[in-house]
Formats: C-alpha cells, structure tokens, sequence
C-alpha cells in the first residue's frame, strides 16, 4: 500500500496483493455496487427508492426474477483514433499497460494505468441519492505524443460476456446513449456519455439485445493537457425514467464531481475526528466513518426508514435487513447522528413480535425467527445510550403496537428469567437444533439461542452453561435497571438490579476456572468444559458489547484475562484470536471460520474491554494491533477494514463478511478506552489513558452539543463544549454533569 498526500488517499496494486483481488462496496444513499479492482467495471448494483425491494442488476442469481447472468458495465478499451493502438484496460500484464493502481478516496475509487505515451484513469463518482453514478475518464498524453483523439468503448455485457438478452432496448448516438430493460428483471437502466458515440451495437438478437457497445469519440483540446470525458449508468422504475436521470447526471458532471467531493469533505469534518501524533493512526480512524457511510440508505424502503445499512457485505441485499449488528454499529453512530438508531428501534418493535424475547431481527420484510439473549440485551444496551446522548426519554412511551417500548423490553426480559436453572443460578444454552419452533420433526420449543454463532457442536448443546450467555443476559439487567431509574421506576430498578448482582454471583462461582484464569463454560452434568476461546473474553471484559463496561470481572481477573491476550494460544500479530491454539478445534486450515471468525465485534472490542477493567499496558497493545490489521490488511488497506481476517487464525484470507458493525467498534477502543467516556445516569464523565503524549477527541455530538477532549502535553484534560471550555483538570479525569449540555 502506498501513501499519498491527498488526505485520505492511498492506493494499492491489484497484482501485488496478497490476498483475492476482490471488489469493493459502494454506496451514494440510494443505490449500493460492488466496483472491480482490476479495470473499470461495476458488476452489480441495488438501487433504492422504487418500491419495497431494491431493483437488483448483476452476477449472480436474483432471488424474486430467478435468472443468471445480469448487467456488467465497464470501459473495456481506448483506441487512439490516428494510429488505431489499443489501450486495454485491465490490470493483467497482457493489457500491455506498465503499471495499474487503483485508488481509494471516501469520494471514489480511480483505476490508473499507465502505457508508453498515454496514462489512463477512470475515476468511479456516486453523486449522493441519485440512482446512477458517474465514470469519468482522464486521457493523459506524454510530452512526445502528439494524439488528441481517441475511440472510447462503453460496453453494458452479461456478467463475463455471457449473452445479456436485454429487452425493448434502443439507443442514440447524440450522448452516446442507449437504454434497455435488465436481463428478464424487466427492471429499466440507461447509459450514456458526454460525448457523442459515432457508433452503436446492441447485438441484436430477435428481440433481444446480447451486448450493448458504443464506441465514444473524445477529444482532447489544443490547450489541454488531458482528453476528459464522462459516462453514466442510472436505474429507474420505467425506461424514461432511467433515460431522464443519465441525461440529468450528464447535464453537468462537473458539477456532481465536485459537490460530491465537498459533501464528502463536509462529512469527514462533522464526524468525530481523532488528532495524535500518529498521524496514519488518525487516518484509520477516520475511514471508519468514511466505510460506514459509503453503505448507508438515505431512502425508505418500503416500510423501513432511511438511514439503514447492511451488515455486512458478502452479498448487496434487496430489502431491508435489521440485526444484532445493527444496534452494534448505532451505539456508536449515536455519537454523530442519533435519528437512524431512533427509527431503526422503532421500526423493529412494530414490524415484530410483540411478545417474548426481542426478535432476531428483520430479513426480506419478514419477521426473523428464533430467540437470542444477545438481541434483547443488546437492544436494552443501546437504548439506554440513546437516552443518555439525547435525553428523549419520550421514546420509552412510544406504542410498538398496543405496549410502550419500555413494557415491551420489560417483557422480553422477564421472559428469560424462567430459564434460570435454581441449582446454580446460570441460564442453560438450548442447543441449536432446538432454536426454532418447528424446526425438527419433534417441534421442540425455542430456546435462548446462542450468543456467538457455530459452537455449539463443540462447546456443548441444550442443557450447556455458556459464559457469554450468562453474562449478556446480566449486561442487560444492569442496563434495564438503568432505564428504569431514568424512568424514574425505583422498585422495578431496584429488582433488575438485584437480578443482576444474583447472576454476577453465579457467573463468578461456576463459570470462573481459578487454575487457569479464565472464564470456561459449565457442561449439562455439572463438569468443566474445554472450550477456551472468545467468549471468556466477553464475559470478564465488556459481556454487553453496546452497553459497556457490563464484564463481570474482577480486576484480579481482568489481569489474568489480559496475560491470556498475550498468551502464545491466543496471540497473533493482529490481534487476539477467538479460539485458542491449544483447542482441539482450532483447524489453522478452515478458512471458513469455525468459531465465527469473520464476526469482528468482539476482538473489536477486547482494547476498550482491558481499558474498562484498568489493563492499560495491554489495551494499548492490543489498540495497536487492531488498527494495524484496518490499515494494512493484506495490502487492500483501511477501505476494506478487515473484512478479510479470520478471527480464528489471524490470516488475511479472500472472503468477506462483516465490515461496518465491526469498524465502527474499533472506534469504541479509542472513544470509550483510550479516553474512557462513559454515559452515565448522572453525568458523562471522561478517564483519559493515551498511548500519546497529547490527544484530542473532536465532533462527539451529545444532546445536540459539540463535545471536544484534548490531553496536552504538560498533562492537562480540557472538555470544550459548543466551543466554550467547560471543564479541565491535571489528572486524566473529568466529570461533565447533562446540565452542560443543551
């Protein structure tokens, strides 16, 4: 990966990667693509904003309309229109370019490659919630090469070249447009340009158009330095519709570049901001928001409100999705922008259940079914952060359907408690056969559902005692109890309270193996299990990973848990694993993750967990690590964050799978670790440990306040709220009463 001076910028060579070459995802707020890394192509889009689904184009199997083979679109080829060489565009060396990069700003991704006499680039620019983007082309002759015209080919295939069938599709060579229905979707697409094509092929075939292919002419002026042209592809719901919006994104794309490039500028500067000696540190950090952004919705869909995003990206998704990783990311979106996590809350509780535990979430409009102890818990943990950064304490009154949100959460965690075994004072794992209703021919009931997925053929089924479960269920006690005060409900606080304090007790007594320090698991018959991986880590360091600090160990404890950090089963040079070596599970050859090794929260989190429980040395280690693997990761760098890392092994592998849930919690190392803040009932108050000399924390947004921290060099902590300093102090530590706020 090699560094520029253009802010954010940094590219990478898709031939020297040492991983799959895989593509990147994109988002604008309205439509989400997946870019290549090897030329300039998009090979699949979900656009937003035309009915309950988005409209799907790409490889791959569309689940509503039950066909292959749908839209690539790419600049495959430039002609110099003198000497007819071709200029291939990919980064193969066939393609006789000298080098190809691409790189990475949060406003867009540009393929370089670089010939004898002519450089090439093709920028890919999402202008925000338009349902189209923009490729713009950069021709760069050298000193010694006198051409100024050349045949651009813009191409609209089948994924691979397969045959496309595209149907009523027609074309114009003013603007090089052509437009066209998706292959048997129906759904209407359009490309164009901002030069004039001399000519184009749609392939044609009866009906059908097989390829559609237009030569472009750009031409360079006396007095330029570079031939610029634009091209654009946009969806819409009816084939002049998606003609209207090219012709509008074509209209002035100079325009949308640049607007673009300054929404994204004001974006970054709005978010919170990090500011260290560091300086890639603070880029890193920065991209989080950068990533997390790039993916999230700024249109309903259907019933779901604007500002969802995916969790993660194996696959774009058609309908709106709601999970665990939701609450994940929005406790720490919070801090900019509190609405999403507000609509999101809502929206889950009326679409439904309304009785029971909270439900997994919502898949393709549909109501998820299992129970988890994660979700309920989870969901207590970010509501409470809610309450406290904005203090709309009217959201607990909110009808979800004939219940307030508060009855409803009181609800679903009442209705744990009958699982509560009386011997030891544990709630039991139900295996996963039994998760669902129906789900096996005896129709056995639900259950709790397990807390990290994968386990439990080898950490024991119905009947286990695992450590996270136990003590997920007591991090939403104590966070329910904390939203019972703010509701000013003592008796009910008061009896959460007392659950809590009751499973702490028995967490610490069964669940805590003295001999090698470390949380383990209880198996049915009473005997210790040797399952030894992630989730002791949860339950001694933060067991509610929104709540926080919810880990039920002691400081002793927390010690012996962070020398397991360090522990030759456990470490690795980018980070900590989740199963260790020492297991009989432990497969260094099953990429695939057999521990959840792609679900990133939890190792996300293990720095702010040792820095909760005072473990400064090794939560500044770990910190490292962790931000190490976001900047480098196996040479595709901060854009990717770590999508590629098998949790289990520590290996940067080719695969994908969750990405802004778990960046946006690396952030919580350095928000609620190295500066310790903490949204209390009372008070926000701020415990600063750095790594750094000096420090400073900008753009936390708290009741519509601007919050900033800085630690000076000669060791003073000043707080700055809406620009007026509020509070300092000589000892790392303040405490910041809501009444500053506004």
């Amino acid at each position: 990966m090699k560094k520029s001076n253009d802010g954010l910028s940094y590219s990478i060579v898709p031939n020297e990667l040492t991983t799959a070459p895989l593509p990147a995802m994109w988002g604008n707020g309205q439509l989400e693509l997946f870019a290549d890394l090897d030329r300039p192509c998009v090979s699949e889009v979900v656009c937003f904003g035309f009915g309950e689904n988005g409209l799907w184009y790409g490889p791959g199997l569309d689940p509503r309309a039950r066909v292959s083979g749908c839209e690539q679109h790419l600049l495959p080829a430039v002609y110099d229109a003198d000497t007819g060489r071709k200029y291939l565009l990919f980064s193969r060396v066939a393609s006789g370019a000298r080098a190809s990069t691409v790189t990475f700003k949060p406003d867009r991704q540009t393929w370089r490659y670089e010939f004898d006499g002519l450089t090439i680039d093709v920028s890919l620019v999402l202008p925000r919630r338009r349902p189209g983007y923009l490729l713009k082309l950069e021709l760069i002759p050298a000193d010694s090469n006198p051409a100024s015209r050349w045949f651009v080919y813009h191409e609209l295939r089948a994924f691979q070249g397969n045959l496309m069938q595209a149907t009523e599709a027609d074309c114009q060579l003013a603007g090089g447009t052509a437009w066209c229905k998706s292959h048997k979707s129906e759904h209407p697409e359009a490309i164009g340009s901002s030069c004039d094509a001399e000519t184009i092929n749609l392939g044609r075939d009866g009906p059908w158009a097989t390829d559609i292919m237009a030569k472009v002419v750009v031409e360079r002026d006396a007095q330029a330095e570079s031939g610029i042209a634009y091209f654009a592809r946009a969806f819409g719901d009816t084939l002049q519709g998606a003609r209207d919006e090219v012709a509008g994104l074509l209209a002035s794309p100079e325009t949308l570049e640049a607007e673009t490039a300054e929404w994204w500028k004001q974006y970054l500067n709005e978010v919170p901001c990090l500011e260290v000696p560091d300086e890639p540190f603070c880029e890193t950090f920065l991209w989080s928001w950068a990533n997390f952004r790039m993916n999230r919705i700024d249109v309903p869909i259907g019933k779901a409100p604007a500002g969802l995003c995916p969790s993660n990206n194996v696959s774009l998704k058609l309908a709106a999705v709601v999970s665990g990783d939701n609450q994940l990311q929005e406790a720490i979106q919070l801090l900019h922008d509190p609405v999403p996590a507000r609509d999101m809350m809502l929206y889950w509780l009326r679409e439904t259940r309304k009785s029971g535990l909270i439900s997994p979430g919502i898949r393709n409009g549909l109501d998820s079914p299992g129970d988890y102890v994660s979700d309920t818990a989870w969901f207590c943990g970010l509501l409470h952060k809610y309450l406290l950064a904005t203090g709309d304490l009217a959201l607990l009154d909110e009808d979800v359907g004939g219940k307030s949100v508060l009855q409803r959460l009181e609800e679903a965690v009442e209705t744990q408690l009958p699982f509560c075994d009386k011997q030891t004072g544990l709630y039991p794992h139900q295996g996963e056969h039994s998760r669902f209703e129906g789900e096996t021919p005896t129709g056995k009931p639900r259950g709790l559902g397990s807390l990290s997925e994968a386990q439990t053929r080898f950490r024991g089924g119905a009947g286990a005692f695992y450590s996270d479960t136990s003590a997920t269920i007591y991090g939403g006690f104590v966070a329910l109890a904390e939203i019972e005060e703010l509701a000013q409900n003592r008796e009910h606080s008061e009896r959460y309270r007392q659950l809590a304090e009751a499973l702490h007790a028995a967490i610490q007594k069964h669940l805590w193996n003295e001999d090698i320090g470390f949380f383990c698991d209880l198996q049915s018959d009473g005997s210790c299990s040797d399952y030894v991986g992630k989730d002791g880590f949860i339950t001694g360091l933060f067991a509610n990973p929104i709540h926080r600090p919810g880990g039920v160990a002691t400081a002793a404890q927390a010690e012996k848990l962070a020398a397991w950090c360090n522990h030759p089963d456990f470490v690795s040079e980018l980070g900590v694993l989740c199963l260790a070596r020492s297991s009989p599970y432990f497969d260094p050859l099953n990429w695939k993750g057999r521990n959840s090794g792609f679900n990133f929260y939890p190792s996300n989190q293990l720095p702010a967990g040792l820095y909760a429980h005072g473990c400064y040395e090794e939560g500044h280690r770990q910190l490292f690590k962790q931000f190490r693997r976001h900047r480098e990761n196996g040479g595709l760098g901060p854009r990717y964050r770590g999508e590629s890392n098998d949790g289990d092994t520590g290996e940067i592998l080719p695969w994908r799978f969750n990405n802004y849930p778990s960046n946006l919690h690396a952030l919580t190392s350095v928000i609620e670790g190295v500066f310790g803040i903490r949204l209390a009932n009372t008070a926000l108050t701020v415990h600063v440990n750095s790594p750094w000399p000096w420090a400073k924390l900008s753009n936390l947004r708290i009741r519509n306040s601007l919050l900033n921290l800085e630690l000076t060099e000669d060791g003073n902590l000043i707080a700055t709220i809406d620009g007026k300093e509020a509070a300092r102090s000589d000892d790392g530590k303040l405490v910041l009463p809501w009444e500053l706020f506004a």
